[in-house]
């Protein structure tokens, strides 16, 4: 049986290994850093060269550790080395740092602090500081969710500049940071960021514990080398040089793609990389280059982008797939053209394939609004990724149920959502009061019996809870259903403070996420009034604006509901998209200040940092890739030019077919778009109204390269305006008729 499995194997890595990775699976000793370019099979290589080692090598599978970064990662390793060695055999360690660094505590318990200890979740930690930051009386200083990211940071901070106070800040912080760390002592407890450090403290002052691992641990292996924080450079350093600095290691291997770094705001280290190579030299380098994903213009593509960074170790990825032509470029007129156009190829694609194929990628979550309206109007089923769909965010609810109390002051469910959010120190207790002093005076409006409950004998109520009644009543004062949607938000925003409440309470980079979905909230409004108006125009009557707008929201998410389906296309942030590929991806939002993000413009890091960002999109495609840009973005009622993005104008223009869609009529545009992917196209001209069918013209560029201004959108109001207005797209759909046979007309 041992000798069928070892044949089994040796065919396997002789016919289904190129020669990098035949190369990286069977190098018997010493350091090895394998540069493992996007979609190359460097899961294949990490599990085939651990097999290697058992079957080939003979080495024991306790003496083999294997590091990765998700349990999902580790998990498909262990499959798949079952599936080599089958399922009676041993296996070695194949986990996270986190988890072998528990396993390395829990196996050495008389070396800790205390031998009986707990490991604090996100929950409990999050408690704790809360706790500390009450009895210190430090929330103006910073939330307890900042606190426990700063925290994090500190400790890591302290590992590498030891006793430097400087990592702290502000006393303050160092109170807290000593608070905590004597709580959790008094708990017998540690925290994720323990389990690394407490391993670190034990090779740094235990010789006996270093020394009796090395003996034993004679290979490892650490997968998403990228990613590595400095602390889990560290560690591996401890884990493989002996106290001469040489490597105590049978082989060492780290397989990763610094043009995959994109995580430095978690303590990713890009330069691990690079240090790899000084830190446990010599060390072979073996580059896998070749793409089992894409096919040839897309890796291209991918190639001439990232070259323009500096922070690398120079590769070029190519793939046996040949193909031409199979990258767009498109410069549409406005962030709602953008998405109408891709609304509709992903309809046609899925004419042609399964949509769960097709992925829309974008920098941040607030860029899935507009592109989520699309979809809807088009009747087109999808699925975020990573995140939640528009309207069902937190902070948009809240906003929601805030104004859903103007146009019907009965909204119970809306008022118990709002009531205490931002805190107002109106807890379970107050609530259920309300609800039973509700139920009692059924007629009365939510102002009726708040104002009821503030001046009743029969409920007892602190001043405080009385002056927390008052505020919010007076959050509506003189707030009308015929006021302007955008001054209603307006005053809701100012006179809760709801934007500084994101800010107090969560920490800096989920607030700022947050706040940009409340933007832009405020310029899905702006726009709707806009349509409203332009609709409205010689009406006597007054339009119930905010109704209108609530009853449209309360569609869309009637329409969301209706298409939960399995075949959908694929939303997601471009973080999000790693380790993913799809057949057909579109990368919207190409332009300066949203890719490369406003916030990374201000080092050479940072902009190498968004440059990646944009390559793991690019190399998420396996067929076509859509490019898109807008020329202006509507931005609280203003027509906000736009730059296209950088990064377009370093991808070969060879490569590229740049399509100006301004020049073509919505038909004709869609026809070359499905002339583009494979597709029959109608064979009428009359379709066109009377514009000349788009010539196959190769990839002839429709707009010049380099950064373009909208100038006359500026100054001239634009001739296309997207119908946000979900009841003017029910009404012009149906119209859609009338309006071709006066086209027709026109045209004969």
């Amino acid at each position: 049986m041992s000798n069928q499995i070892e044949k089994s194997f040796s065919d396997f890595i002789k016919e289904s290994l190129n020669k990098p990775q035949h190369k990286a699976a069977t190098k018997k000793k010493g350091s090895l850093l394998v540069i493992a370019g996007a979609g190359s099979g460097k899961t294949r290589v990490i599990t085939s060269r651990i097999t290697n080692l058992i079957l080939n090598e003979k080495a024991d599978p306790s003496s083999i550790v294997a590091l990765t970064f998700t349990n999902k990662a580790a998990g498909e390793m262990k499959e798949r080395i079952t599936k080599f060695l089958g399922a009676h055999h041993e296996l070695p360690f194949v986990g996270t740092f986190h988890s072998y660094c528990l396993f390395l505590l829990r196996s050495n318990p008389s070396l800790l602090p205390f031998p009986q200890f707990s490991i604090m979740d996100s929950d409990d930690r999050l408690s704790l500081i809360k706790k500390i930051v009450k009895q210190n009386a430090a929330q103006k200083y910073a939330t307890p969710s900042q606190l426990s990211y700063q925290l994090s940071q500190i400790k890591n901070a302290l590992y590498e500049k030891k006793d430097d106070d400087t990592v702290f800040g502000h006393p303050i912080i160092k109170e807290i940071y000593l608070a905590y760390e004597s709580e959790k002592s008094a708990a017998k407890c540690f925290d994720f960021d323990d389990l690394i450090l407490q391993v670190l403290s034990l090779f740094e002052t235990n010789n006996d514990f270093k020394k009796r691992f090395q003996e034993k641990i004679k290979h490892v292996l650490v997968d998403e080398y990228q990613d590595t924080s400095h602390t889990q450079h560290e560690l591996l350093k401890h884990m493989g040089l002996n106290e001469k600095g040489k490597t105590s290691l049978t082989s060492l291997c780290a397989v990763g793609d610094e043009d995959q770094s994109i995580y430095s705001w978690r303590g990713a280290t890009v330069t691990n990389m690079l240090k790899f190579k000084k830190d446990f030299a010599p060390v072979t380098t073996v580059k896998i280059e070749q793409n089992y994903r894409s096919v040839s213009p897309i890796l291209e593509a991918a190639n001439s982008l990232i070259e323009n960074n500096k922070l690398r170790n120079p590769k070029n990825l190519w793939s046996e797939k040949k193909a031409k032509g199979r990258i767009v470029s498109l410069s549409c007129r406005s962030g709602e053209h953008e998405a109408d156009i891709v609304a509709t190829f992903a309809k046609t694609l899925g004419e042609k394939k399964k949509l769960s194929n097709v992925a829309m990628l974008y920098r941040t979550h607030f860029q899935s609004r507009v592109l989520e309206e699309a979809l809807i109007f088009h009747g087109i089923p999808y699925r975020i990724i990573g995140g939640i769909r528009f309207y069902e965010r937190r902070e948009i609810k809240d906003l929601l149920a805030y104004l859903r109390l103007i146009t019907n002051q009965f909204d119970k469910i809306s008022l118990m959502r709002v009531i205490n959010t931002p805190a107002r120190g109106l807890g379970a207790k107050f609530e259920e009061a309300l609800t039973l002093e509700w139920m009692r005076n059924p007629f009365f409006n939510f102002k009726e019996v708040l104002q009821h409950l503030y001046t009743s004998d029969d409920v007892k109520m602190t001043a405080s809870k009385k002056k927390s009644v008052q505020e919010f009543l007076a959050i509506y004062n003189n707030l009308t259903p015929f006021d302007k949607p955008s001054y209603l938000i307006d005053a809701i925003l100012e006179r809760t403070d709801y934007l500084n409440h994101l800010r107090r309470t969560l920490d800096a980079k989920e607030a700022d996420t947050k706040i940009e979905n409340i933007q832009e909230f405020l310029r899905s409004i702006s726009l709707y009034e806009q349509n409203a108006e332009a609709q409205a125009k010689g009406d006597t009557q007054p339009q119930p604006l905010l109704e209108n707008f609530l009853f449209e929201v309360s569609l869309l998410q009637e329409k969301i509901d209706e298409k939960d389906l399995d075949d959908q296309v694929q939303l997601m942030t471009l973080h999000a998209a790693k380790g993913l590929e799809f057949d057909t991806v579109i990368i919207t939002g190409l332009e300066e200040g949203l890719l490369p993000s406003s916030k990374s413009l201000n080092t050479n890091e940072e902009l190498e940092e968004e440059r990646r960002l944009f390559y793991v999109g690019i190399t998420r495609a396996k067929e076509y890739l859509l490019l898109t840009h807008a020329g202006y973005r509507n931005s609280f009622g203003q027509i906000v030019d736009q730059v296209q993005s950088r990064f377009l104008t370093e991808i070969d223009s060879k490569l590229l077919r740049t399509i100006n869609a301004e020049e073509y009529d919505a038909t004709t545009l869609r026809n070359e778009l499905r002339r583009w992917i494979g597709m029959r196209t109608p064979d009428s001209t009359l379709m066109t109204f009377g514009k000349p069918r788009m010539q196959s013209t190769g990839y002839t560029a429709k707009i010049k390269r380099g950064p373009s201004t909208s100038s006359k959108s500026s100054t001239k109001k634009p001739a296309y305006k997207k119908r946000i207005n979900f009841s003017t797209r029910i009404k012009i759909k149906n119209n859609r008729f009338i309006i071709i046979l006066r086209k027709l007309r026109s045209f004969f």
